[in-house]
């Protein structure tokens, strides 16, 4: 049975992962690229303004994809600021056709109640993790099938989500997920990955693939791109070379290269020793006070066995990242 989905209150952040139908590989992500990865990137950038969330970073992989989002908290939309949305999701017909009932009901006396309604319908589909990656799943699959005179599902599963805490379970997160072409030995340095959100900010300076990455390591808007750049850079090699299970994913004479006037402790560099299943399957990570309070907040949709007090991720001594479930592998084994 599968257990329902947590979701945060007010501002929130997610990994979300789905993966394609049979394990198909469905992008063609090495150079020279493909129309499928390059138009599911174009979509995912639009509707993410349409749906009113902000993705953080991504990666497309030939079989699967992986989102970093973040979903503000809800407000008031002006008329004009919804009519946007609706453009962006419907096209200018839509918009043109709303628009128009707006205006209808503004001048006859008595229709106020119809136009709220009217607005309700839209703004209830804004600010919301599941909508947003309804829309975009069920919209590529729907253009795919089109484009390939094929029917039936494209994707393998409801997607999964992760509920992160903003700070250092975030970062932890971008950079695992930037580092996956490294991992499936795409390339030896994201930047050269066409399809990430650090590559798109990158090689295309893309400003929202740039806001994205202040957003994860915790920068303002108005910082500088300058720094958040150096500091994203350091992240990711910190992260790359620390080892795993799978070994160090990045060649550690190259990472010497880029961190070598670094100086100090790295806390975040062996954040990687954990079973990368907690980033995918984990349900909340973040603080032991923040799992323990989203539990509670969630308790009557978690499984009934689950534990209340969560399960502290041991990598090194200073760090404080924790999660709800313990996984455990088919054997018995921790995951």
């Amino acid at each position: 049975m599968r257990q329902p989905r947590i979701k945060g209150q007010g501002q929130s952040f997610y990994h979300c992962v789905s993966r394609v139908v049979d394990g198909r590989f469905l992008f063609q992500t090495r150079r020279p690229g493909s129309v499928e990865a390059d138009y599911f990137v174009q979509l995912m950038r639009r509707l993410e303004k349409a749906c009113c969330v902000q993705v953080l970073t991504y990666a497309l992989m030939a079989n699967h994809f992986h989102i970093l989002c973040k979903v503000p908290e809800r407000r008031t939309l002006s008329d004009q600021e919804l009519l946007d949305c609706i453009e962006l999701g419907y096209g200018p017909d839509r918009r043109t056709q709303v628009a128009e009932q707006l205006t209808i009901c503004a001048k006859e006396a008595g229709l106020s109640d119809q136009a709220q309604q009217l607005r309700d319908h839209y703004l209830n589909r804004l600010f919301d993790v599941s909508i947003y990656l309804k829309e975009l799943k069920g919209r590529f699959a729907q253009w795919y099938n089109r484009r390939n005179r094929r029917y039936g599902v494209l994707w393998a599963e409801r997607f999964k989500s992760v509920l992160l805490e903003e700070g250092q379970a975030l970062s932890a997160v971008a950079a695992y997920i930037d580092l996956n072409p490294l991992r499936a030995g795409l390339c030896e340095d994201p930047k050269d990955y066409r399809y990430c959100g650090y590559a798109e900010a990158i090689a295309k300076n893309s400003t929202q693939a740039k806001l994205g990455l202040k957003e994860a390591l915790g920068l303002g808007r108005e910082s500088s791109w300058q720094k958040a750049r150096r500091e994203y850079r350091k992240l990711l090699f910190q992260t790359g070379t620390a080892a795993s299970k799978a070994g160090a994913v990045i060649d550690v004479e190259l990472a010497q290269k880029v961190l070598q006037h670094q100086q100090g402790e790295i806390p975040l560099a062996k954040l990687l020793r954990c079973r990368v299943r907690y980033f995918t399957d984990g349900g909340i990570l973040g603080s032991r006070a923040f799992v323990q309070e989203q539990f509670a907040r969630c308790r009557q949709i978690v499984a009934p066995s689950q534990s209340n007090r969560g399960y502290r991720l041991r990598v090194i001594a200073s760090d404080q990242i924790w999660v709800l479930r313990h996984l455990r592998s088919p054997g018995g084994q921790r995951a």
